[in-house]
């Protein structure tokens, strides 16, 4: 990866000094989005069940695309935080800014910012915060060395004290997008961490499959005290931070309360997929040998058959897959419910990026099965637990929606 990278940087070096533009040099030698996928319009859609069985409204408005929110440790009220990095309180009445860290992030593309943050387990004591997000860099140049980072920061008087902020962990990447970025405490001083592939199209780098690489991975390390370290002992080195690979983009992930790890990996071309395995089975998803339940072909018109993983293939498949017809472009997850709408407990929901759609699974005798609960119309970004346990929809735009049985 380092010697990838330095090809890169040489290569727009020699470039720029020839006169050609660094961002013309960046838009042509380095290809992030995949071809066949555009991104919308970003304007508001608002949120409109298309099933009697639910309605919603407005919960909150914020200034741009919430990424997620937490019930805070201690006090009744919710934490949200924003992808142009900035963190509020919501106790019902009033929405309260904690802090605004956009100074230390990235946001050249529409898959940077501030990405996730998790109290730390011993909040009532370290008044600290853990933050994900892609690091600073200068858009204007076309830069593509923006790497993602884990960080400490206290709170002091209820703010960011942005002085305290500490860099625990950087991982280099070569393309703007698929960032992953969620954070999950494990309450026991024990964290998870999703990071993407490192971007581009059909994983260029063989990330996906490359154990000893952290790209494409659930990470999981132990914090205390401004450090962390891996809870793996295996290897002895930064492979150790590996708890799972060949993921795509896990944009969200949740456990239950039964230890399952859920994956929502979005997927490239043809299909999205929800991955679910014990938080401790180490697994390897499969990508970029495989998109969801089928043999990766990036010349795939999408009407491929699913095939089955052969014994010695060491892979797991996801539990459900759906492919992009109909609108469909990008998984989102999604929580293992066992809050909220009565109608949707002990189920896992996850939604469709571009189409709204929201579905549930369900354990059933004969396996793991998928349902629509309702098309809400939104560009979905995320879910999220108000402070009353309400089920909320991130929009895009800004809207945050509440989900209820009507």
């Amino acid at each position: 990866m380092i010697i990838l990278q330095g090809k890169a940087i040489v290569v727009l070096l020699l470039l720029v000094s020839a006169g050609i533009s660094a961002q013309h040099v960046y838009d042509t030698y380095f290809v992030e989005d995949e071809p066949r996928f555009q991104w919308p319009e970003k304007v508001e859609i608002p949120c409109n069940p298309d099933s009697l069985d639910y309605d919603c409204e407005l919960y909150l408005q914020v200034s741009s695309t919430p990424v997620k929110s937490l019930l805070h440790p201690i006090r009744e009220e919710v934490w949200i935080a924003e992808l142009d990095g900035k963190i509020s309180s919501w106790d019902g009445v009033l929405l309260t800014e904690i802090g605004n860290v956009s100074q230390i992030i990235s946001r050249c593309h529409n898959e940077q910012g501030l990405l996730g943050f998790e109290f730390t387990h011993n909040f009532a004591y370290s008044r600290e915060i853990l933050l994900t997000y892609t690091e600073d860099a200068d858009c204007e140049a076309g830069s593509n060395l923006s790497s993602v980072v884990v960080a400490s920061v206290k709170i002091v008087d209820g703010k960011i004290a942005h002085e305290t902020v500490v860099e625990l962990r950087k991982i280099a990447k070569e393309n703007r997008n698929h960032n992953g970025g969620n954070i999950h405490s494990m309450s026991d001083g024990t964290y998870l961490w999703s990071v993407g592939d490192g971007g581009g199209s059909n994983d260029p780098y063989d990330n996906g499959q490359n154990l000893h690489n952290p790209l494409g991975t659930i990470q999981y390390f132990a914090y205390d005290n401004k450090t962390i370290q891996p809870v793996l002992q295996q290897y002895g080195n930064d492979t150790d931070y590996v708890l799972h690979h060949g993921l795509r983009n896990p944009w969200k992930f949740d456990v239950d309360n039964q230890g399952r790890l859920w994956i929502a990996d979005v997927g490239q071309y043809c299909y999205e997929e929800v991955n679910v395995v014990d938080l401790l089975d180490q697994s390897n998803f499969g990508w970029s040998v495989r998109e969801g339940m089928h043999v990766f072909d990036p010349n795939d018109d999408c009407t491929s058959s699913p095939e089955p993983l052969a014994d010695n293939d060491n892979m797991t498949d996801p539990i459900i897959e759906y492919p992009h017809t109909g609108g469909n472009c990008s998984i989102t997850g999604g929580f293992w419910m066992d809050w909220g709408p009565e109608s949707l407990q002990s189920s896992y929901v996850y939604g469709d990026f571009c189409t709204g759609t929201i579905w549930n699974i369900v354990e059933t005798d004969s396996g793991w099965e998928s349902s629509i609960v309702t098309n809400v119309g939104t560009y979905i970004t995320g879910f999220g637990q108000g402070i009353n346990d309400e089920l909320l929809i991130f929009s895009w735009t800004g809207e945050i929606y509440h989900l209820y049985e009507s």
